[in-house]
Order: C-alpha cells, then sequence, then structure tokens
C-alpha cells in the first residue's frame, strides 16, 4: 500500500527510510497492552503515537523522498490515522512485516534503487543529523552502524538505560540507525537473521565479527574501528561505523522505565522549543516598540 504526499525532487542523495515497527515474533507487547494499544508504535508519547515522532523526523528531513514502514496487516488502518495528521513529502508505503527483521528490511527495500537508511519505530529521539550522519557515512561503505559513546549516553538523562559494548577506546550503546548503500549491500540485514528485534546490547557487531573478533572485544583488543573491520571481512561487505555525539540517539523505548526516560527527554526539547519561540516573538516585539 503506497501514497504520494507532496512532491519532493529527485537527487542524487535521495533516501529510504525504513521503519521497522512490527510485533517481535507476533507476541503480545506488555507496554502496549498497559496503554491498550495493539502495537508498542502506537502507544501514546508526548502528546501523539510513538511512531510519529519517528515518522515527523523522516517525512521533513530534506532527503528522504521515500518512506516505508514494516508493520502488521492489522495496524494498516491506524498507522494511516497518524500519517493524515503528520506534514510531510515523497512517498509512503506500508509495508507487512515478516517474522524475521533481514526479510522485513528486503521487502521494505524492494524497488528502490538507492541509499537506505533503518530505523525502529520505538526511536522516538531519531534526529535529522543522526539520518545525515548514516548517510554521509554510506559514501565510503556498504552498511553503516551508529553507535554513541557511553558518556554521551549517560549525560542525556542520569536514568537512561546503560547496555554498552566495551573496546579498547571506548565503551558504545548501539544506535537503531543504520545504513545500506544500495540493493547490491542488502544482504547485510542477514547479520539480523534470527533476531526477534534489534537489541542494544551490541550483539550484532560480535556476530558479524565472527568468533575471533567476539574473543577480541571480550579482551578488549579490539578498537571499534578495527571490529568494523572484522565484520566487514565477515560480510564480504564494506562496513562502517559512525558515533553519534547525541546519546539520545542510544536510547530507545522498550519498557516503563526506558517510556519515562524518552518521554522526558521529549518534554524538554518542548519546553526549550516554547522558549525559543518566546525569546524570538519578544525580539520582535521590541525591534517594533
Amino acid at each position: 500500500m503506497e501514497t504520494h504526499l507532496s512532491a519532493l525532487p529527485e537527487t542524487s542523495s535521495a533516501l529510504r527510510l525504513i521503519v521497522l515497527a512490527g510485533q517481535q515474533g507476533g507476541a503480545a507487547d506488555p507496554l502496549a497492552e498497559r496503554f491498550g494499544k495493539s502495537h508498542r508504535s502506537l502507544i501514546p508519547l508526548a502528546g501523539q503515537p510513538m511512531i510519529a515522532h519517528v515518522l515527523h523526523t523522516g517525512l521533513m528531513h530534506p532527503n528522504v523522498a521515500s518512506l516505508a514502514i514494516c508493520i502488521e496487516k492489522e495496524a494498516f488502518a491506524p498507522l494511516w490515522d497518524v500519517l493524515t495528521r503528520l506534514p510531510g513529502r515523497g512517498t509512503v508505503a506500508l509495508v507487512e512485516a515478516r517474522e524475521h527483521l533481514a526479510d522485513s528490511v528486503r521487502d521494505a527495500a524492494r524497488g528502490w534503487e538507492g541509499p537506505l537508511i533503518v530505523t525502529t519505530a520505538d526511536h522516538a529521539l531519531l534526529s535529522a543529523d543522526a539520518i545525515d550522519a548514516v548517510a554521509g557515512a554510506l559514501g565510503q561503505a556498504d552498511a553503516v552502524i551508529a553507535l554513541s559513546p557511553r558518556d554521551c549516553v549517560e549525560a542525556m538523562h542520569r536514568a537512561a538505560p546503560r547496555r554498552f559494548l566495551s573496546l579498547r577506546d571506548g565503551d558504545f550503546a548501539a544506535c537503531d540507525v543504520y545504513g545500506i548503500a544500495g540493493p547490491s549491500a542488502v544482504r547485510a540485514v542477514e547479520v539480523f537473521r534470527g533476531n526477534g528485534g534489534f537489541d542494544r546490547s551490541g550483539t550484532r557487531i560480535r556476530r558479524a565479527a565472527g568468533l575471533l573478533g567476539l574473543l577480541l572485544m571480550r579482551c578488549r583488543m579490539l578498537t571499534l574501528a578495527a571490529a568494523a573491520e572484522f565484520a566487514s571481512r565477515r560480510l564480504g561487505l564494506r562496513l562502517s561505523a559512525v558515533v553519534l555525539p547525541d546519546g539520545g540517539q542510544a536510547i530507545d523505548v522498550d519498557d516503563d522505565h526506558s517510556y519515562a526516560v524518552v518521554r522526558d527527554l521529549l518534554d524538554g526539547r518542548a519546553a526549550a522549543s516554547v522558549k525559543v519561540g518566546q525569546a524570538r516573538d519578544a525580539r520582535r516585539l521590541a525591534g517594533t516598540g
């Protein structure tokens, strides 16, 4: 199912954003049940459905020309209702979620010849800067993963979830923002084969790096660059890792605790935005007076 929003000129930097919103293994989601929703992506967060925060960022990004949302068919109708309330441009398609993330990404990528950015519906803090950083790295890589340093994550919120990949050059939290250079590199998603859902513990890069890489990581003998090189050899693709200074990119809504953390961060952003607007209005009044 696909619809066209306002026209967006085609450019060499045009992206398709894939948002994974399906239920893990078709099982009921405790957080969704608490809010009386069929899917976690539809629970209310800071005044709107959680997925709306992700979609707004994508739809308003100047280089996102196509957006594909993977979700079960029974959620198509409520999701279209969310989409009708959002501004944006380009095309939007709903794709039926598959049992494995790798298959969902493959289906959502079908028909698109350019670069892909993959994220999740519970990544309500997704930023345009994160999309830009991952997309920019695709110029020199087939696939890109994003991470944020421990201190940046902990600086965002004192109660932020703390699951890190420990390497020789520091501790990093995986962010649910990934890049794929194009159709020829879609096989990189096979690293997710067998995962019911994304995790933030670094399992994906460990798996991609292989047994030797895993042993070296556990001994803190590998740097992030070396771990990416191990993964590149294992996958037969050029894998790159980008480090995002915005620790919020490593914080998703997984449970009640992370829900409260993200809600606080979004409320803080809204309050800051109001203050900026008030200051701007005050300057205008002072100038006209």
